[in-house]
């Protein structure tokens, strides 16, 4: 005897449709996200103990 499937809840198009927008909002808060951050100031100043961000100290190894 041949077995029958419960019919799907929602049609492909509206799944689909619901993936595409899911995945349009993970992407535009993903980028709203990175553009905030490069443009936000810290509230705190930088640790006198640490060296600025994108600062490189010199290698002490490399010392002829």
């Amino acid at each position: 005897m041949a077995r029958h499937r419960k019919p799907h809840a929602f049609p492909a198009v509206t799944v689909r449709a619901r993936r595409q927008l899911a995945a349009c909002l993970v992407g535009a808060s993903a980028l709203t996200a990175t553009l905030l951050s490069q443009t936000v100031t810290p509230a705190a100043p930088p640790a006198p103990d640490r060296a600025p961000a994108g600062h490189t100290l010199p290698d002490p190894q490399a010392a002829p």
